[in-house]
């Protein structure tokens, strides 16, 4: 049924041959589509929370995605995605740089997660980290 078929998304590298489909919708029941692993990250590749690992699982397979980070001034400091299209279920990363590609300041960062379906449903996620480090 074409109505029933979605492209599989980008985060995870378009095709799924032999892995679940991306677009697959897990009926269990999730308490919030978007969570972080850790709200503290250090990006000093000492192989302990590099990366900020922002998970999410949800119930439309057709959310387009943005999602930046702002410092705790309120400054754009980073694009992750723009107007991606999400899988049900991924992770996105976040390795603690700038636009840049600078690592960002030791600080307090928000997340602004912007999602959006061709239909016209949107909604915001906000969520907080911490980018920690040696002082």
């Amino acid at each position: 049924d074409e109505d029933n078929w979605h492209s599989a998304a980008s985060t995870v590298g378009y095709a799924t041959p032999s892995y679940l489909n991306s677009q697959a919708i897990n009926t269990e029941e999730v308490a919030e589509e978007f969570w972080l692993e850790s709200t503290t990250f250090s990006p000093d590749s000492d192989g302990f929370e590099d990366v900020l690992l922002i998970n999410y699982q949800l119930d439309n397979p057709d959310f387009l995605a943005t999602i930046r980070v702002f410092d705790s001034k309120g400054q754009q400091i980073k694009t992750l995605i723009n107007n991606q299209l999400l899988g049900a279920k991924g992770i996105v990363k976040w390795d603690g740089t700038t636009a840049n590609q600078v690592k960002a300041k030791v600080g307090i960062y928000i997340l602004h997660i912007h999602l959006f379906t061709p239909d016209g449903l949107t909604y915001e996620v906000k969520k907080t980290c911490v980018l920690a480090g040696k002082l």
